[in-house]
């Protein structure tokens, strides 16, 4: 099974420094492709329409020859009908000159994300996006490496109920060439699980290679956690998945520690000793070990235990990933601050006001009414 990173999440974009450190540290984990379709890209996504200017073609040259340099397939992709369900000759024309153009910057395998558009998902979006992928992969070099597409249902839960009858992906699958291959992030969008059982309901509808967008490790979601926890509930996903690429950040070190999660069964201090984080850190990796994670609540001297690492990860330790992680710490020990007050019952706290300088007024006045 191949393995690798897709660059595809909410809210950051990396910088071309930052994205070289990444696929260096992939380059020795022996790692196999790059997906590079960073929504934060506006001609990616927003303005597909519209060319590459030359600084970010630059960007996208220096990506190529980065991937190049460490034996990285790099994969370029673009998020065509954002705007409309049906594209117009207009789009047709600009969406070939858009990806002729990143070839010119050397990709040579592409990919085209129908994901997270409010269109009906019906068989008449099937067919405008069937329609599409034929037409890119008339593409000279697309006929020399298939492509890959992430549909507009990419998990389980989006086709509420079984996948055989939901009519965008029946349509879909009647249609779509079977060496294209296929992004799905399993059962939902963020997955706690990848089990064979729902690999082989999605590859009963199609016989494409089937491509894990893994959402374990994101955070655009929730902007203020991140999670760095052991890779886990994706055993033997490697027996009917061609490829899995990690979907995670987009803070570049952290970033490199969830591909060594990915690609290894390194200890928690092991990790802790690779990437030079203090061993304070294991005392409160439980709540940034993945989104799934059920803790117990916290009595008093619990919380006094965690608020005594503050100091040395917040003030004391000094490196490049401290200033990644140091807006989470701060939130994480602020919300430790807040619980021991409420359980101490502390008569001078008042947290509506707490909450007033935290929190948005519409989530502020829900919180208190419950």
């Amino acid at each position: 099974m191949l393995k690798g990173y897709i660059e595809g999440y909410y809210g950051r974009l990396f910088s071309k420094e930052d994205r070289e450190k990444l696929i260096n540290h992939m380059g020795s984990l022996n790692m196999d492709f790059y997906l590079y379709g960073p929504k934060e890209d506006p001609y990616h996504r927003v303005e597909w329409q519209k060319n590459y200017p030359l600084a970010q073609q630059k960007l996208l040259k220096a990506l190529v020859s980065q991937c190049k340099k460490n034996k990285i397939r790099p994969i370029f992709a673009i998020s065509p009908g954002l705007q409309r369900s049906q594209a117009s000759q207009s789009d047709k024309k600009k969406l070939i000159s858009k990806l002729k153009q990143a070839e010119k910057q050397g990709f040579q395998e592409f990919a085209i994300f129908f994901d997270d558009i409010e269109h009906k998902r019906n068989q008449d979006l099937a067919n405008s996006h069937l329609e599409i992928i034929e037409l890119v992969s008339s593409l000279d070099t697309v006929q020399d490496n298939p492509l890959m597409i992430c549909p507009t249902v990419y998990c389980k839960s989006f086709a509420k109920g079984n996948l055989k009858n939901n009519p965008y992906l029946k349509q879909l699958a009647k249609g779509l060439d079977p060496r294209v291959s296929i992004l799905w992030t399993g059962d939902e969008v963020v997955s706690q699980s990848i089990g064979l059982k729902g690999l082989k309901e999605i590859k009963s509808l199609f016989s494409n290679p089937l491509v894990i967008w893994d959402n374990f490790y994101a955070n655009d979601y929730c902007p203020s956690r991140f999670f760095i926890g052991s890779y886990k509930g994706r055993k033997s996903i490697d027996k009917l998945a061609y490829a899995a690429g990690i979907n995670p950040t987009g803070l570049p070190i952290t970033d490199m520690i969830c591909l060594t999660r990915f690609m290894s069964d390194a200890s928690d201090k092991e990790i802790l000793d690779e990437f030079n984080i203090p061993r304070e850190f294991i005392k409160i990796l439980p709540y940034f070990s993945d989104p799934f994670r059920n803790m117990p609540s916290l009595e008093l001297d619990q919380i006094d235990k965690l608020l005594k690492t503050q100091f040395k990860l917040c003030i004391e330790w000094k490196s490049d990933l401290q200033l990644e992680w140091a807006p989470f710490l701060w939130k994480f020990y602020l919300d430790l601050i807040l619980l021991k007050k409420i359980k101490q019952g502390d008569s001078k706290f008042n947290l509506e006001e707490w909450l007033k300088r935290r929190y948005s007024d519409p989530l502020r006045k829900t919180i208190l009414r419950n």
